[in-house]
This record gives structure tokens, sequence and C-alpha cells, in this order.
């Protein structure tokens, strides 16, 4: 009898790990690595910035809309939705039996939608993506003190009914609604965090595929597939982890194995000829040197003038690597509009952008209305071309303005940080759009925005992004944004340096991850590794 039982043992024990074997041998429930840059302190998705927080964001809630694998804004949360006959009303319609990731399973409505789009307005906190929804009615009255948030023109009318209002017609708002800032949060739940919301996994209800169940910030975030997420599209992967190492060691990560996807470069491409890969490309950065206004001497536009109109491409051109391509022209060609590419309606190139005869005269005007120029130092990444690129600069504004400027160069995060913090004065950083629209990518230099790196405080610009957010049709969309665009370069608020291309690799074995040119968007939920 005890020889009977040892091998029913014997049989359960092997079944039990040929059973999970059997169950995973499509690729699902599997287990995914993915090494990311930065270091994520804040998961809160309506504050928090920086592609890789947006991206585990993106993966662990989910809003009334998402992108589809061809990039269209799509009812995700919302079942349906409609609009009223003046453009002004949508109504959405939420899909019931949704649920957060808390013990007593609460229920998702339309309140935790309504509140986390009020908590943009916070008046004690403003949320840097609060300009991106001034469509919202009295969202421009609440930003400037005269209404308070509760006025803003969002309101939960049932259960699972969601109402919009807006200031005027604005048919980008599903994909506005796609934006990590437009995600639910429960306003209990929030108010029981005590301000430390976002901060840590267990200060953060989910809904989305997954959840975070490991968060160590300088080292790694591991997700979980959530068993509380109810949608018509299974979730694959059991876990994703999320690996906190330099850049530079990424590509070497790939080749030995230890990670299932990368974002390379053109020659870190070139390096995996022998091995089975499969990758996608994207047209999706542009480098620019941006002007920092809130520096006393670059203030004057005149200097600004002067140092961008002497910057001559065909001294750093040459230099470029396979994956960078000179361009004078600062919005990329995966924009589009009325999904026409915004590159080929308003043309790629842009005539007399190295001018250093009027540089000259603009920087003699400078002196005399500015004074004499503080000791001034340009910030660039290491690696690639961006040092020899700050190098060829630095010579044409020694060689056309009898000026020197010192360099510095940086990893790419701690230049980022250097900027977003204001510790600068002249920088050469990339700039990546976070949706197919050109006005959401030009509304960065928006007066009040948060992301507006430069400190450019213009009325006229303000004006022509507003008229580009109210546009009616192609044409008259198209003419904003390119008069925005222009007064750019006419004010010298930034340079236009070069696009550089990304390259989204994955081994052969893996499949189902979706790469997305805007905001460095990955999602993980219909992988599958065999």
């Amino acid at each position: 009898m005890k020889k009977y039982l040892q091998r029913i043992l014997s049989l359960f024990l092997i079944f039990s790990l040929i059973l999970p074997l059997a169950a995973c041998s499509d690729g699902t429930g599997a287990a995914l690595r993915y090494d990311i840059s930065t270091v994520i302190t804040n998961l809160d998705p309506q504050y928090a910035d920086g592609e890789d927080a947006k991206m585990v964001i993106r993966n662990v809630f989910e809003g009334l809309f998402c992108y589809d694998e061809e990039g269209k804004a799509v009812p995700a949360a919302a079942e349906s939705y409609g609009i009223s006959a003046d453009g002004l009303v949508y109504t959405f319609q939420l899909r019931e039996g949704m649920h957060w990731s808390d013990e007593a399973q609460t229920p998702i409505t339309a309140n935790d939608f309504e509140f986390a789009l009020k908590r943009l307005y916070n008046r004690d906190y403003q949320s840097p993506f609060a300009d991106d929804f001034l469509c919202l009615k009295n969202a421009q009255a609440i930003l400037g003190g005269s209404m308070p948030p509760s006025a803003l023109g969002v309101k939960a009318t049932g259960t699972y009914t969601l109402e919009i209002t807006l200031e005027y017609p604005a048919p980008q708002l599903p994909e506005l609604l796609c934006s990590t800032a437009a995600m639910p949060c429960n306003e209990v739940f929030f108010t029981e965090t005590k301000g430390r919301y976002g901060l840590s996994a267990d200060m953060l209800l989910y809904n989305g595929p997954f959840y975070v169940r490991l968060w160590e910030p300088e080292e790694y975030i591991q997700l979980r597939k959530s068993d509380d997420y109810r949608a018509p599209q299974e979730t694959y992967p059991a876990r994703v982890t999320l690996s906190v190492t330099d850049g530079q060691e990424h590509l070497r990560r790939f080749q030995s194995g230890k990670t299932d996807a990368a974002v390379l470069s053109y020659d870190e491409l070139q390096q995996l000829r022998t091995q089975q890969i499969n990758y996608e490309q994207f047209e999706d950065i542009v480098w620019v040197m941006v002007f920092n206004q809130r520096v006393p001497f670059l203030e004057n536009r005149n200097a600004r003038k002067a140092l961008a109109g002497a910057v001559n491409h065909a001294a750093f051109a040459p230099l470029l690597g396979n994956d960078l391509i000179d361009s004078a022209t600062f919005l990329p060609p995966s924009l589009t509009i009325y999904s026409e590419s915004y590159r080929k309606l308003a043309g790629f190139t842009r005539e007399g952008s190295y001018r250093p005869k009027e540089a000259k005269e603009s920087w003699a005007r400078a002196l005399q209305e500015a004074g004499e120029p503080p000791v001034l130092t340009l910030l660039t990444a290491e690696g690639s071309s961006h040092p020899m690129t700050a190098g060829a600069v630095q010579k044409s504004w020694r060689d056309d303005l009898a000026l020197v400027v010192n360099m510095e160069q940086h990893p790419l995060d701690e230049l980022s940080a250097l900027v977003q913090d204001g510790q600068y004065q002249i920088a050469i950083l990339p700039m990546r759009p976070a949706s197919s629209r050109p006005e959401e990518m030009l509304a960065d230099f928006r007066s009040s925005s948060g992301r507006n790196l430069a400190g450019y405080q213009s009325k006229t610009y303000d004006a022509l992004l507003e008229r580009a957010e109210k546009a009616r049709g192609k044409e008259e969309l198209l003419a904003a944004c390119k008069e925005a665009e222009e007064l750019l370069y006419q004010d010298a608020v930034l340079v236009p340096l070069y696009y550089q291309t990304s390259y989204y690799v994955t081994p052969k074995k893996v499949s189902g991850i979706y790469f997305s040119p805007f905001a460095g968007e990955i999602s993980f939920q219909k992988a599958v590794k065999k």
C-alpha cells in the first residue's frame, strides 16, 4: 500500500510539472525581461513624466481610450460613446464588471475618471499635463484662478456614464484620453494614501492588464499579470521584469539573452546581424538645441538669434551616424494631420537657417541691449555623434561671433535631469512626440506648460496654439501649426539639428510586443515567448 501511494504521489508530481509546460507551449505565460534607463520614483498617472514611467503606467492602467496596433485611438474602458450635434458634449458608457486591484474588488466607475481629470487642475500642485486638456470646459479659467477645479467640464452622470463638455469642438479628444494623465483614480483610496499616492507599489490601485508586484527604484520594477483585469483581450505574459541599467549596457544584455527586447541605435543593430531577430524602426526623435530663457542674457531675443543663426549644419552633417539625419525642421516625420504626414504637407526643408552675416548683426545688438555675456556652457549627451556636433557648433560660434563657449558631456539621463531642473544655459537634447498630433508637440513650448523647458513666453505663440486646437479641417490646422513652428525659429527658441531613427528589437522567439513611435510607448499585453 505504501509503494502504491508513493507511485501515485510521483505521478502527481510529474503531471504537475508537465501540465504547466503544456499550457505554455504556445508562448503564453512567459516571463519577459526589458531594460529601462531611468530610475522611476513616481507612478502617479496625473503627474509622472518621463518615457519609462509612462510606459509602466500604460501597462498597469487602462484609460477610456487606448491606441490600437495601427496607432488609432479606440475605446478601452469606454464601451461606447456619443457626441452631441455641436461637437461640445461627449458621453461615455463604461464597460461594466471592471474593478480595481484591491481585495474588496471595488468597481471602477465614472467617478474615478471624473476625479482623475479634475486632479490635473489641483491648485496646490498643478499637473504638468494640465495644458494638454485646455479644450475641456472652464479649464483655462481654472488655470487662471478665476474658477475652482470642481467647475471643470467633466461629470459622472451615472455609475457607468461620464459626460465631458468642451470649450470648443476638439476632435482630438479620444487621443487625449489615451494619455497617461487621463487614467482613472479612485478618490477614496487616493485620500487614504495621505500624499503618498504613486510613490510605491502599495500606494496605487491598478485597473490594467498588469500590476506592480515589486518595485526597487534603483534596481527594477516587476509587473505581474492581473487576475482583476476584465477585458476582451487576454493578457499573455505571466510577468515582466524591468531592470534599471545603463543605456550602454542594453545591447550587451540583449546579445547575451538577458533581455527580450531592446531599443537600439543603427550601429548597435549592425552588431546583431548574425542573430535571429525581428525589429521595427521609427524616425521618432528630433535632437534640438534649446536656449534657457530664464538665464538673463539668453532672455534677449537678439542673443538667441545670433547663436541660432551661427549654427552651420554643413559643419556637422558629415559627422552624423547612420541613424541620424541632418534636419533644419523641428517636428519629426512621424507626426500626422488627418492621417497625412505633417512633414510632407509642411515641407522638409527650411531655407537660410545658417545666416552668419545676420548672426553678427544680431550679436552686436544683443551686446548693446544685454551687455557682455556670462561664461556660457553647452551641454550635450555622451556617445554617438552628439559631442562632435557640439564641437562643430562651438567652432561656428568662435569663427562667426568670436565667442568661446564651454562644453560638457553627460549621460543622457543626467542631461535630461539637468534640463528638466533648469540647470543649464544651452543644451542639445532629444525630443520625442507624445502622440501623432503636431499641435501637441508644439504645445510643449506654451507659456504656461509644465514641459516648457526653454521658459519661452509668447502671447502670439499661445494664440497660434489655440488656433491649432480649435481648427476645423486639415488646411486650418496645417496653417496654424506651420505658423507656430516658424515662430519657434524666428524667436530662436530652439535650433533643430537632426532626426534620429530608433530600432525596436526582439529575438525571433518573442513576438506580440507592441512598439509605438510616440513617447516610448511599449505594450507587453499580447507578448508571447516560445
